[in-house]
């Protein structure tokens, strides 16, 4: 059984209620979504943070271009659309006001998943679940091959 969307995430996020949201695991601060979409569950990964990782390569700064160059560290590129690909697992980030703040990954059934900030991660079925006042919009996708894909 999986436990309940706490209501202070309910009203920072309340498409989730609508768009099917179920917590998958517990709140845990040792990870975030930019890890959870690159695979990691034992960092944070955050441009210009002394206390967070960032993969060399990458700019350390808080770019759409520099999280776009974070996640090809571990195999993303762009594409066009968050629409399921067989052989394919996708990233959705989000910005605020030209400024990244979220990325969301697509789970194998073709729901999304979210890890919010330090809190619990989440299933939605929509990149919209998470869209909104705290997070904005999405404004790029990305996709890396499954294992699947010879």
């Amino acid at each position: 059984m999986t436990p309940d969307l706490p209501a202070v995430l309910l009203a920072a996020f309340p498409a989730l209620k609508s768009d099917g949201a179920e917590v998958l695991r517990p709140a845990d601060p040792l990870f975030n979504c930019v890890a959870w979409a690159a695979g990691e569950s034992d960092a944070v990964w955050w441009p210009g943070d002394p206390d967070a990782y960032w993969p060399p390569g990458a700019a350390d700064e808080l770019t759409l271009l520099a999280i776009s160059a974070a996640l090809g560290t571990a195999g993303y590129a762009p594409c066009p659309g968050g629409s399921p690909e067989t052989g394919y697992e996708k990233a959705a980030i989000y910005v605020r006001g030209g400024v990244p703040t979220h990325v969301a990954r697509q789970l194998p059934d073709g729901r999304w998943s979210s890890k919010l900030g330090r809190d619990c991660l989440v299933a939605h079925a929509t990149p919209g679940g998470v869209e909104g006042a705290v997070y904005g919009s999405v404004a790029a996708y990305l996709r890396r091959p499954t294992s699947e894909v010879a």
